[in-house]
């Protein structure tokens, strides 16, 4: 059986192609194949995807910081405005104080509250009626967050024997 030849003399069939496939992985040339691109973009897509994922969490993370922060930062202002104050000028009873605190913080997201609740309290800590020479004063300060509504909350004890009588 004689093979069939082409008109530039090489065989037909597994021969040429064994040959054609020879010359090429012959050659000096350099580069990457179509496939070796497409797996390297797909891996960089799922690179980029993920680190994009990440710094959006990342800026979550760092707004409810920054809000947790700023809350902490305003019931601490108003704790020590009482600490400050003598005894005798603190009043009893709840005092919403949302906008003379919060109004310079945009950043917390409404609804929003700050109150001051100062009552009398006996050297146990219990609730009194009549003034003892004690006075609790609570600080309480909320704000809307992503994730629901965050609180954060101090309290002091103000005698009329401290610093500022």
């Amino acid at each position: 059986m004689t093979a069939k030849r082409n008109p530039s003399g090489f065989l037909f069939g597994w021969l040429e192609l064994k040959r054609y496939n020879t010359v090429m992985h012959r050659s000096n040339e350099r580069g990457f194949t179509i496939m070796e691109l497409i797996v390297a973009m797909v891996f960089l897509g799922i690179v980029l995807v993920s680190l994009s994922n990440l710094f959006i969490f990342i800026r979550q993370i760092n707004r409810a910081a920054n809000n947790y922060t700023v809350a902490t930062q305003v019931a601490q202002q108003l704790t020590e405005q009482y600490r400050n104050t003598p005894y005798a000028n603190i009043a009893v009873g709840t005092t919403d104080v949302t906008t003379t605190a919060l109004s310079a913080y945009p950043s917390l997201l409404s609804p929003r509250s700050a109150t001051t609740t100062v009552s009398y309290i006996t050297t146990s800590g219990a609730a009194s009626g009549t003034d003892v020479g004690l006075k609790k004063a609570e600080v309480s300060v909320s704000y809307t967050d992503r994730t629901g509504v965050k609180s954060v909350q101090f309290s002091t004890w103000i005698s009329n024997m401290g610093l500022n009588r």
